[in-house]
C-alpha cells in the first residue's frame, strides 16, 4: 500500500525520486524513516476523524548528511600559528560504517586569510569525496609519510623540505616504510633512533627524525587511521657531541695576512658583521650605506633562476648591521671600482656572469684554499659566524651582540654562538684569585707548600 502511495505522490510532483548518486545505505535509511511504525499510513477506506495520524517519531532517525560534510576552520599552534580544518566523513571498515574526524592543516594564519582557509578546506573535502568511500585495509608508514609531506609542501620552505625528505629517504623509509601502521609500536621506532645515533650522526639530525616521525603518525591519528601515536613517548638516544668550533685570534690574523682584495673584504664582513654566507652573497651595491649594511635578501641554494634570491632566514634577520670604520672605507672603495657601480641592484660580489655565487661553490673554490694556506684545514661558514659572536663578547654586551647577529632572542646568541675563550677564562680566574687572596698588597694565605701533606 505504501508503495502505491509513494508512486502517486511522485506523479503529483510532491515527492521527487532519489538521485542516482545516493548511497544505498542513505536511501534505505530514508525509506525506513518514512515507513516508521510510529507513523502508520492511513487506508483509503479509513475515516480520518476516527483514526488520527500520529506524527510522533517522524524525523528522529533520519540519517546525517553524508554527501557533503560541512567543515569549519580554527586557529591552532604558536610560532607559527596555522589554520586547521575540521570535518567528518563516513568510511566503511570491516563491513561497518564509521564516522571519522578529519583535521587537515591548511596553512599559516600570517599569509592566509580565513576565507582562503575555508576555500582550501572545501577543496580538500571535495577531493576526498572523489576517492573510494572505503579506505584500504593496509596502510603503510610510507603512504602516510607521502600524504603528510604533500600536505606540508605548501607550508615548508624549500630549504627545509629538501633536507627532511633526504633524511627520510636515506634513513627512515628503508627501515620502517613498508611497515603497516597497525604493526608499528614504540619498539621498532626506538630501535631506529638508536641505530641512527650509534652511527655517529649529529644530535640535530636525530631530533629532526624523531620530530617528523611523530608528526606523521599524529597526522594518521587525526585521520582516524591509528588509535594512538606509537612515537609519542620516544626517548632521545645518546649522540656524539658536535665540536663547538670557532677560530682563535691567531687563526683570524693568519687568514687576514694571506688574503687580499675580495677575499679579505669578505672575511672581514663575516667576522665584524656576523653575516650568514647566503646573506653575504646576496648583498647589492645599494645595501652599502654609511657605517652600516642593509640585510634583506639571501641566496636560496636549492632554487634556480629568479627564485635563487629570496627572503632571509627569519624576520629578525631583516635589519641593518654596523660596519667598523676601516671596513666601511674599504667597502666604499670596492663599490667605486665595481664594474657595475652605476647599477644599484648589481651584486656586491658577483660571478663573472654577474649572478650571485652559490654558497657551496664560494666556500669550496674561494675561501677554503686561502684558509688552508693560513693553516685552517676545517674552515666553514658556521664556525665563522660563531667566531664573530665569540670574539665580539669581549668588546660588547650580550644585547649588542644579539643586535649585530640579528637574533630574535639573546638566549639564542648565548646558547649556540658565543663560546668560551680559554685565554679570557684563565685571565678571569687569575683576577678572581688576586681579588680574594690579596689585601693591601699582601697575600692572605698562610698555607705552606708542604701543608697539604699528612703528618705521620
Amino acid at each position: 500500500m505504501s508503495s502505491s502511495i509513494d508512486e502517486s505522490r511522485r506523479k503529483d510532483g510532491k515527492v521527487s525520486p532519489p538521485s542516482t548518486g545516493d548511497q544505498p545505505t542513505l536511501a534505505e535509511s530514508v525509506r525506513e524513516g518514512v515507513r516508521s511504525p510510529a507513523a502508520p499510513t492511513p487506508s483509503p477506506n479509513t475515516n480520518p476523524t476516527e483514526e488520527p495520524i500520529s506524527v510522533v517519531g517522524i524525523g528522529l532517525h533520519l540519517p546525517r548528511q553524508r554527501q557533503r560534510p560541512r567543515g569549519t576552520v580554527e586557529r591552532f599552534g604558536t610560532r607559527p600559528e596555522n589554520w586547521r580544518g575540521l570535518y567528518y566523513v563516513y568510511v566503511v571498515e570491516n563491513g561497518a560504517e564509521k564516522r571519522v574526524q578529519r583535521r587537515p592543516v591548511l596553512g599559516p594564519t600570517a599569509s592566509m586569510s580565513k576565507r582562503a582557509a575555508e576555500d582550501k578546506l572545501f577543496e580538500i573535502i571535495d577531493r576526498e569525496l572523489a576517492l573510494p568511500p572505503e579506505l584500504p585495509r593496509k596502510v603503510t608508514f610510507r603512504s602516510i609519510w607521502e600524504r603528510y609531506r604533500s600536505l606540508k609542501s605548501g607550508i615548508w620552505s624549500r630549504a627545509n623540505e629538501g633536507p627532511v625528505q633526504s633524511m627520510f629517504k636515506k634513513h627512515v623509509l628503508p627501515a620502517i616504510g613498508d611497515w603497516e601502521l597497525a604493526e608499528l609500536t614504540p619498539d621498532p621506532l626506538q630501535r631506529l633512533l638508536n641505530q641512527i645515533a650509534s652511527r655517529g650522526y649529529r644530535k640535530s639530525m636525530v631530533q629532526h627524525i624523531r620530530t617528523y616521525v611523530r608528526a606523521a603518525l599524529e597526522y594518521a591519528v587525526d585521520e582516524g587511521l591509528l588509535g594512538r601515536n606509537p612515537a609519542r613517548k620516544l626517548e632521545f638516544p645518546k649522540t656524539t657531541k658536535s665540536r663547538a668550533r670557532f677560530y682563535s685570534l691567531e687563526e683570524v690574523r693568519a687568514f687576514l695576512a694571506v688574503s687580499t682584495g675580495r677575499e679579505n673584504l669578505v672575511f672581514r664582513i663575516l667576522l665584524f658583521c656576523g653575516l650568514r654566507p647566503a646573506e653575504l652573497l646576496a648583498l647589492r651595491i645599494e645595501d652599502v650605506e654609511a657605517g652600516r649594511l642593509r640585510i634583506d635578501e639571501a641566496v636560496k641554494e636549492k632554487e634556480k633562476g629568479q627564485n635563487r634570491i629570496g627572503e632571509t632566514k627569519t624576520e629578525s634577520s631583516d635589519a641593518w648591521v654596523s660596519v667598523p670604520p676601516d671596513l666601511a672605507r674599504d667597502l666604499h672603495a670596492w663599490v667605486a671600482k665595481h664594474p657595475h657601480k652605476d647599477d644599484p641592484k648589481a651584486f656586491l660580489f658577483p660571478t663573472e656572469s654577474g649572478t650571485a655565487y652559490r654558497v657551496g661553490n664560494f666556500l669550496k673554490r674561494v675561501m677554503k684554499p686561502i684558509a688552508k694556506t693560513a693553516g685552517i684545514a676545517d674552515f666553514d661558514f658556521r664556525a665563522m659566524r660563531s667566531t664573530a659572536s665569540t670574539l665580539f663578547q669581549v668588546h660588547g654586551t650580550v644585547k649588542e651582540n644579539q643586535g649585530q647577529m640579528r637574533h630574535a632572542d639573546p638566549a639564542t646568541t648565548l646558547r649556540y654562538y658565543v663560546k668560551v675563550i680559554p685565554e679570557n677564562q684563565h685571565k678571569a680566574v687569575a683576577d678572581f684569585e688576586r681579588s680574594v687572596m690579596k689585601k693591601g698588597g699582601k697575600r692572605r694565605s698562610k698555607a705552606e707548600p708542604g701543608g697539604l701533606l699528612m703528618k705521620g
